[in-house]
């Protein structure tokens, strides 16, 4: 992806999702560049050159003959059929998940002494207005600036670590669906509407974290001492939360969730491929601390949202989800102290959130579930989920 002089990466704007063309976050790994088992297709762009398209013009002048009258058995096409979904381009799909989950939020906000962003919920039924009162999805509030100062020693300390780790640094840039490619056996060819999935989610990460770092416009480290020096340029957004941790928690959530609804025996026990994907999520999130462009705290704030915005997700795709999450994010209660620690916010074996992360009299992080709503169901994003768990979903054999 192009890194738009902004730092690169999902923190970029996702530049290089405009149109989800080939899937472009997996161009960084060979193995994965431009769909090459699709290159038997490619004799299609050969009409669009102008030397294409002249070939064209004369070819239907040769050809065409005298009008012919319309077949009188053409129907009218099916409204709001998911199985028109099947003949669209996945960047045509893309902007239909991408409005599914758009216009299922809004958002306010508060500039008291630390601001607050609030995320909410706008539900309806399919084909409905939605309803006028919304519910609570996300409620943020920043840290101090003494906070963000506290914290300046773990940029000293994350620093010793950028020549073990500059590759994978550089690497992450981009996307997180690659590593976690790495854990799961994703492949274009293989598993092309978990891909979609993962790609709509993170595309709608990016639309609402970024709208949350606009209200809460935390510093960056390299405001604070001209000894950070980053390895990366720091992006011109604000720092918490950080968009690589929303989006990494975000999408190892839903491809853990994917795994589990799968059915498939070895994604059932034990939570193991859930704990490694947080694993790597956790890393991806730290990695950007020890590049020097964030503070662990945003990372705490960050994999919080994805994890949240994770299950929002899977409840308008799946109608066999069972709760409605909501979080809140006390920055002004977080001891600058302490690093970040997924494991606080997240138990990957069950699929769950804490109801409270940090002391118990004074949690820093709460989260409530309630009952979901059936009707919240999106029938585009339901049919994308279903597609997407069955490949995953071991094939019988004969």
């Amino acid at each position: 992806m192009a890194s738009s002089g902004n730092g690169g990466g999902p923190e970029s704007g996702f530049s290089g999702f405009s149109g989800f063309s080939g899937f472009s976050g997996f161009s960084g790994f060979s193995g994965f560049s431009g769909f090459s088992g699709f290159s038997g297709f490619s004799g299609f762009a050969a009409t669009e050159s102008p030397l294409g398209a002249e070939s064209l013009l004369t070819t239907r002048d040769g050809i065409v003959g005298a009008p012919l009258n319309l077949d009188p058995n053409i129907v009218q096409g099916c409204c709001e059929d998911p199985a028109n979904l099947k003949r669209l381009s996945p960047e045509v799909r893309a902007n239909i998940f991408m409005f599914e989950l758009g216009t299922r939020v809004t958002y306010s906000a508060s500039c008291d002494e630390t601001a607050t962003a609030y995320l909410w919920r706008v539900d309806s039924k399919s084909g409905q207005p939605p309803k006028v009162q919304a519910r609570p999805l996300i409620e943020m509030t920043a840290p101090t600036i003494q906070q963000f100062k506290d914290q300046m020693s773990y940029l000293s300390g994350y620093a010793d670590l950028r020549q073990d780790r500059g590759a994978e640094i550089l690497a992450q840039l981009p996307t997180p669906v690659p590593f976690l490619a790495s854990i799961s056996f994703l492949d274009p060819a293989r598993t092309p509407f978990t891909i979609e999935l993962l790609y709509a989610a993170l595309r709608f990460c990016a639309y609402n974290h970024m709208r949350i770092k606009y209200t809460l416009a935390a510093k960056r480290p390299i405001e604070f001492s001209p000894q950070v020096q980053p390895m990366i340029q720091t992006p011109t957004h604000g720092s918490l939360p950080s968009g690589h941790a929303t989006e990494s928690f975000i999408a190892a959530r839903l491809l853990w969730k994917l795994l589990r609804a799968s059915g498939t025996p070895q994604y059932q026990q034990d939570g193991v491929w859930g704990e490694m994907m947080m694993r790597l999520a956790s890393r991806i999130a730290i990695n950007r601390t020890v590049a020097g462009v964030h503070f662990p705290m945003d990372s705490v704030a960050g994999s919080l949202l994805g994890l949240t915005l994770a299950e929002f997700i899977h409840e308008h795709c799946d109608p066999t989800a069972q709760d409605s999450t909501s979080a809140t994010f006390h920055g002004t209660r977080f001891d600058a102290a302490d690093d970040f620690d997924w494991h606080q916010l997240y138990e990957a074996q069950d699929d769950l959130q804490p109801k409270k992360s940090g002391p118990n009299g004074n949690p820093w992080a709460t989260t409530t579930r309630k009952p979901s709503k059936n009707e919240v169901q999106s029938a585009p994003l339901e049919w994308l989920w279903g597609k997407a768990v069955a490949e995953w979903q071991d094939l019988p054999c004969a």
